[in-house]
């Protein structure tokens, strides 16, 4: 064992059960990396789980990319159609990279069922539309599957439901107004399930349907669409495969990424990273202002120790070494605490969702929690290494300690 290490450890056990004023600055600085811990792992857990949670509802409905019209891209409706065949699916297709694609068609819309109406945009979908991605906001019903017939089901999400006051199984009438023609037309759904993602865009206005039902109001053959969606596998950057699919489609058509399409939502959820920034510089900040306060008074107080380690030939290094692996020790036990209560307050949260949030301001019902594993591990070794570099600096203090002053030799 090393001369430091040995040293070290003696004095840690020396102050096991002592009353001393070091002993206790030490359980307060524990206390202090433990809270300040405990707030790092809150802040990082819930910003980065509010981002995904937002990103993912967007995500869910819209894509990862979209192929439209220039017209159509300020709007949920699309009054303009292109064909298919124009944007040659198979120049841009990357299966390693691309998911699934599906086309897509909104119009707006009269829904009226009894006595009551309410305003809304129909969005039809083709067959390889991905019900899945709806699976996390399921209320109630099944989700329809649409076949060689084309299919008088509609997906309602729970607000439209509510203010119409329909059931599961329940027909209602919906009105909608083509160019060219003074009365609406009007065609019979039946509600065939209920979705609700917390996100006021879609719920407030947004039914689904078949998009040959929509195909056929405006008077589209079956090639002409609204838009195309592209879903892409997870953790694959938009961006550049917007770009190339740009560059391979006709001059009429734009390609929008899902953060262009609601830039002031990823804008806004953009700055949870500077938020969370701060936080972490401030709990590390006090974290290690309290570190450095105890071993200070912790070599003040050993300091007739470190006279005699001098008078003995150690050298400073070798005592700066002793209280540096001191400091070390409390910092761990600070981590192991802040890293035991931060991580059950965030499971607690994420397998009981008991801190709630208004959906009209955040976009969520609960607090959602996202921690990786590879962020919580360098979270920890941030702290660690930080803090060991900031106290080499108090550990100086040292150099000023004379050997014949603290021993009183003359």
């Amino acid at each position: 064992m090393e001369f430091e290490h040995f040293i070290a450890r003696r004095l840690r056990s020396s102050f096991q059960g002592e009353s001393t004023v070091s002993a206790r600055i030490i359980k307060i600085a524990v206390v202090a990396i433990a809270l300040g811990m405990v707030m790092m792992l809150i802040a990082l857990g819930t910003g980065l789980g509010l981002q995904q949670a937002i990103a993912k509802k967007t995500v869910a409905l819209t894509g990862d990319i979209q192929i439209a019209p220039f017209d159509n891209n300020e709007s949920l409706m699309t009054p303009l159609a292109f064909d298919l065949s124009e944007i040659n699916k198979a120049s841009w297709m990357d299966s390693a990279k691309i998911r699934k694609t599906y086309a897509y068609a909104a119009k707006g819309v009269l829904l009226k069922f009894k006595d009551e109406f309410e305003g809304g945009i129909v969005r039809g979908v083709d067959r390889d539309f991905s019900w899945s991605s709806l699976t996390p906001y399921y209320v109630e019903g099944e989700f329809p599957v649409f076949g060689d017939q084309m299919s008088r089901e509609i997906v309602l999400s729970a607000t439209m439901a509510s203010k119409l006051g329909v059931q599961m199984g329940d027909r209602l009438t919906a009105f909608f107004q083509t160019e060219g023609q003074t009365l609406p037309r009007k065609r019979y759904f039946t509600v065939a399930a209920i979705f609700e993602t917390g996100f006021p865009d879609f719920d407030n206005t947004l039914a689904l349907v078949d998009l040959r039902q929509v195909q056929q109001i405006n008077r589209w053959t079956g090639q002409q669409v609204g838009g195309v969606v592209i879903h892409l596998d997870p953790h694959v950057d938009a961006g550049p495969i917007a770009e190339r699919i740009y560059q391979r489609i006709p001059s009429h058509l734009d390609v929008r990424t899902v953060d262009q399409l609601y830039a002031s939502i990823y804008d806004w959820i953009a700055l949870f990273d500077f938020n969370i920034l701060i936080i972490l510089i401030i709990m590390i900040a006090v974290g290690t202002l309290n570190m450095a306060t105890a071993l200070l008074i912790l070599i003040l107080e050993r300091a007739r120790m470190v006279g005699v380690l001098k008078v003995l030939g150690a050298t400073r290094i070798q005592i700066q070494k002793i209280f540096l692996w001191n400091a070390f020790y409390i910092l761990l036990r600070g981590l192991f605490f802040g890293n035991v209560f931060g991580l059950g307050l965030l499971f607690v949260q994420w397998q009981w969702q008991w801190i709630t949030l208004d959906p009209s301001t955040y976009f969520v019902t609960t607090v959602p929690v996202a921690l990786p594993f590879f962020l919580w591990v360098g979270l920890n070794c941030l702290v660690l290494v930080v803090a060991l570099l900031l106290l080499w600096l108090p550990s100086l203090i040292i150099n000023k300690i004379d050997p014949a002053t603290v021993l009183q030799i003359r």
